[in-house]
Order: C-alpha cells, then structure tokens, then sequence
C-alpha cells in the first residue's frame, strides 16, 4: 500500500471535495448571496483539511514510515504462520521477507466489501471466500492487517476471532495491525476514522475468544499493533 494506491481506492472522496471547492469558487465568482456561498465554504473548509491531512497521515503511515516493514518487529519466530486480509493485502510481500518463508495459507475474510474494498480487489483479486481455509491447532502465528476493522458486526467479529482462536496452537499468536477510532485519527482523518474501531473492541473480542495480550506496539500514531497469545 501507499498513497498512490490509496487514492485511487478512495478516488470518490477526493472528486466530492473537489466538487464542493469548484461549486464555492463559481458561487463566489458569480456573486452569489452570502446565504449560498458561505454554507458551501462551511462544508469545504475542514473537507479540504481533512483531505490533506489523511493524505499526510497515509503518506507517513505507508511512504515514510513504511508499516509494512515493521509488522514483525521484535517478535519471536513466526514458525508457521498465516496472513489473514479482507479481500485486499499488500502486507504479504514484506511478511514473507522478514519471515523468510511463505505463509502455511491466506486466509480472506468472507465479507461484503464496500466501494473502496471492490475498487482495491479489482485488478488482482477474486470474489470474497466462503469462509477462512484454517485447520484447528496448525499454526504459530497469524497476521491480520489493516482488515478486522471490515467485519461491522459484533457477531461477526466474534465469530472471526474464535476462528483465529482455533486455528492457534497453544502459545500461538494473533497479531493484529490495524488504525484505531482514537483522537489522533479522527484529527487527521475526520468522520472517516468511524470506519475503524476502538482497539477496546479487539481486547474485547480477544477476551471472549480465550486470548490475552502479548505485546502492544504504537508503530505510528495513527497505527497500533497489538499481539495476542492463546
């Protein structure tokens, strides 16, 4: 992932802002009252931040920070593992690099994805799996990143950690890396950090399906690993 690639996924966001910036311009050149173009700059003004600011953030995050490369930081020997995604992973390159060896199986998480998940599977992606390839007790580790926070539902998310829970050997770890609904997100991402959660839910959801925290790393301010063990 970078910031390329993470306009073009979120590419309708950018046109509306664009769109709202355009129409407050014409307003304005045209001479429009003061009702009809001040409500328009009410609208652009933090929609123009918030567009600079999460592309500050993305480049920081995936550019300059390079994420990826530090999904394994400090962790023990991945033995054998898994990657898990939600219908678009570009995390698995690096994993492979820093582990040595490809993943025992990737795992998709059987979702209905929203606009940007469609725009982002498209050019190397099939349709979503029924359900995760994941035999009870095979692995030492598994890597979730950037894609629990596509499954909504409490019920889901239940469901998909008691998965993961399963296919863990005693010991086994669950490292999940993901953005979280915090105050440092929600600065530089506005409204869009409510498509991700609180990590409270994933202590939560950990806890029900019989984990405990391992380790917890702020790889940036805006991302945060987080190592469960069974």
């Amino acid at each position: 992932m970078n910031t390329t690639k993470v306009i073009r996924f979120n590419w309708p966001k950018y046109a509306g802002a664009l769109a709202l910036v355009t129409a407050a311009l014409v307003a304005d050149a045209a001479g429009a009252p003061g009702s009809m173009s001040y409500p328009l700059w009410t609208l652009c003004i933090p929609g123009i931040l918030w567009t600079l600011t999460s592309l500050v953030a993305t480049w920081w995050v995936y550019d300059h920070r390079k994420v990826y490369e530090q999904l394994t930081a400090d962790l023990p020997e991945a033995g054998e593992w898994a990657a898990v995604h939600a219908g678009f992973d570009d995390s698995l390159p690096a994993l492979r690099t820093a582990i040595g060896r490809p993943p025992v199986t990737v795992g998709e998480i059987a979702i209905r994805p929203g606009a940007s998940l469609r725009r982002a599977r498209q050019p190397s992606q099939g349709p979503a799996a029924a359900g995760l390839p994941l035999i009870a007790s095979s692995l030492d580790s598994i890597f979730v990143t950037f894609a629990v926070h596509e499954v909504r539902g409490t019920s889901g998310q239940r469901a998909l950690f008691a998965a993961l829970q399963r296919a863990l050997r005693p010991g086994g770890r669950l490292i999940i890396t993901e953005h979280s609904r915090d105050a440092a997100n929600f600065a530089v991402y506005g409204p869009g950090a409510l498509h991700f959660q609180p990590l409270a839910t994933w202590y939560a959801r950990a806890a029900e399906a019989g984990l405990t925290e391992a380790d917890h790393l702020r790889i940036t301010p805006f991302v945060t690993r987080v190592v469960f063990r069974r």
